[in-house]
Formats: C-alpha cells, sequence, structure tokens
C-alpha cells in the first residue's frame, strides 16, 4: 500500500515563503498514484506544553488558523486531528499495521518538529520514512528546514530523503 502523510498544512502556518506549497503538493499527490492520501491537522490542546512551555496560543480545534489549507482538504481521503509533534496516532499505527505497509512518504510542516517527528517514530517502528524534500519546509526559514533535513539524512539515511 503506497501511502503520503501531509503533515500539518494548516492555514496558521502559511507566510508568504509557504504559500505556492500546498499547491505543489497538490499537484505531487495527484501526479502519483497514491493508494491513500493522509492529512494530518494540528490542534493546540488547553494543557499542552505547546501553550505553557512554547508559548503557541493558536491552533486550537475551532480556530481557523487550524483549518486546513486549500486544496489538500480536497486530495485527503483521510484528515486526522493530532496534539503532538508525530503524525503516528494510534490511528494511523493500527492502519499501518493492518495493511503490512514498509513505506509512507512525507510531506508538509514543519520539517525541524512535526516531519522530524514523524519521520523518527515511523523509522522505530521499522517503516521506511521516505520524506519529500521539496514538499517540506518550515515557518521558522530555510536556514531551519535545511538543518533539519540534514539530521534527517543522517538519522534514517540519505536514501531516505530525497
Amino acid at each position: 500500500m503506497k501511502i503520503i502523510l501531509l503533515v500539518d498544512i494548516q492555514e496558521g502556518y502559511m507566510n508568504d515563503q509557504l504559500k505556492g506549497l500546498p499547491k505543489d503538493i497538490a499537484k505531487h499527490v495527484n501526479n502519483y498514484d497514491y493508494d491513500l492520501v493522509i492529512a494530518t491537522r494540528f490542534i493546540n490542546k488547553n494543557d499542552s506544553l505547546h501553550k505553557a512551555d512554547i508559548h503557541i496560543k493558536s491552533m486550537t480545534v475551532f480556530s481557523s488558523k487550524a483549518k486546513l489549507v486549500e486544496p489538500i482538504e480536497q486530495i485527503a481521503d483521510i484528515i486526522l486531528m493530532k496534539s503532538t509533534y508525530t503524525s503516528i496516532t494510534d490511528d494511523v499505527k493500527k492502519l499501518l499495521d493492518k495493511n503490512k505497509v514498509k513505506q509512507v512518504y512525507i510531506a508538509g510542516l514543519n520539517t525541524e518538529t512535526s516531519i522530524l517527528a514523524t519521520a523518527f517514530d515511523l523509522f522505530d517502528k521499522g517503516i521506511k520514512p521516505v520524506v519529500l524534500s521539496h514538499l517540506c519546509n518550515t515557518v521558522n526559514g530555510e536556514e531551519m528546514n535545511k538543518a533539519a533535513l540534514n539530521i534527517l539524512r543522517k538519522a534514517v539515511g540519505e536514501e531516505c530523503v530525497l
């Protein structure tokens, strides 16, 4: 089963640098034959360390900033909410196990947090993460994006970061 995870491509993360990313991702998804497209939405809970320690106040469940950016919602087969950096929620774990998935493609935001955590979780579970580097980015600038991609190349392997 060929799966792609579209990680946290939400209104609250969009800026001028990132505005073309959702369309690039949609074009990619439409040009490749994925069996399943899963999109995740980060939801900041009231009692989260994201609020307490990092001082992120937005991205609450009813916030317009937490909505998926067009056209991501239209291309997703499944949309999951999560309150963690990783996209490997219990539901995703069950789906991957049930279908004996050996490899998952990853695209989205933010490379130094959610993309990294998702790739590490997949790797630790014996599933090959394939990070589509041209379809990943961060609100924290190109230097941070490059650093996170370099960490991924060292930690999960050069061949896992395309």
